[in-house]
């Protein structure tokens, strides 16, 4: 298929993403969905939800060439983090701006579960998510690492128990261990998981939609900081980060599925974390937001590119 086909492909299903995220954005105006309410949905889909997709994915027989995918797709994600924390270093030196804290944080973590997870479903299928599971664990570890220490700017504020406990850890362990030994969940426990599982979509997206409302994307269109990170978190990296897959040989399915782990927009943990350590938190609602609706087109673009090959 060309290009654009592609594109015309991908783009269908970023829409439909976004139309789920329209539910959650007029939840927001018609007051539907209140905050707390949109707190909740969060929390059932980051401790409910989501895992049972992830074990859903991977409650599968073993089989050595995806148990192989698994570690190559693990490896590569863990290199897409460290170089994009490098490059982000580089960029924004200063340790003591809060700003800087935010901006950095942005460019390194992409929103790999609410938005990578439902269009690896979209465009992949279960396959996909299989895949997407791992980048799911690597965004886990990274960010429980790497992005406390980034946005606190204190290695005491790392919590290792925090980071084993976490929901999307726990839930990748347990299906790596039904995957690894073949173990077959029975029929009805199966089908609660594939049923919970089949809410991740509409619920994350929702949840995003809900907070765009919330945001004053007129105020981030003024605000050229929001344009340099997005064209690097959105463009750059994930277009870096294709070329250097295929260079070393990555195609199909696994290709396809880091890169739209890493093209991404902003994660919003980024405002969770910039709320809970009081840096720049008005910045950083406005890179999640702007970032959000720009990748309608700039994923669809990117993947389009990677389903090339």
């Amino acid at each position: 298929m060309s290009f654009f086909g592609n594109f015309y492909t991908v783009f269908i299903q970023v829409l439909i993403l976004f139309v789920f995220m329209g539910f959650g954005f007029v939840g927001e105006k018609r007051k539907f969905i209140s905050q707390e309410g949109s707190k909740v949905i969060s929390d059932i889909i980051l401790n409910f939800v989501t895992p049972c997709l992830i074990i859903n994915s991977l409650n599968i027989d073993f089989d050595k060439t995806k148990f192989k995918g698994l570690i190559i797709c693990f490896i590569a994600f863990l290199l897409i983090q460290a170089v994009s924390a490098v490059v982000a270093f580089f960029l924004f030196k200063s340790d003591t701006d809060s700003t800087n804290r935010v901006m950095r944080f942005a460019l390194v973590f992409s929103n790999v579960g609410y938005m990578g997870i439902p269009l690896q479903k979209a465009v992949l299928g279960d396959e996909g998510v299989f895949y997407g599971s791992v980048c799911v664990a690597v965004f886990n570890i990274f960010m429980w690492t790497f992005g406390i220490i980034c946005m606190s700017g204190e290695k005491k504020q790392m919590s290792v128990r925090k980071l084993f406990l976490n929901p999307g850890i726990v839930a990748v362990t347990i299906g790596l261990i039904l995957f690894l030994f073949s173990i077959k969940l029975p029929t009805s426990v199966s089908s609660a998981i594939s049923g919970m599982a089949a809410l991740n979509t509409p619920l994350a997206m929702m949840v995003i939609g809900f907070n765009l409302a919330r945001s004053n994307i007129l105020s981030a269109l003024k605000d050229k900081r929001v344009y340099i990170i997005s064209f690097l978190r959105l463009v750059v990296i994930p277009l870096i980060s294709l070329f250097v897959l295929l260079a070393i040989g990555l195609r199909g399915t696994i290709l396809v599925s880091l890169i739209i782990a890493t093209s991404a927009p902003v994660a919003a943990a980024t405002t969770v974390l910039s709320v809970k350590f009081e840096k720049d938190t008005e910045l950083s609602v406005k890179l999640v937001a702007f970032s959000t609706l720009l990748s309608i087109i700039t994923m669809s673009g990117v993947v389009a590119l990677a389903q090339m090959f």
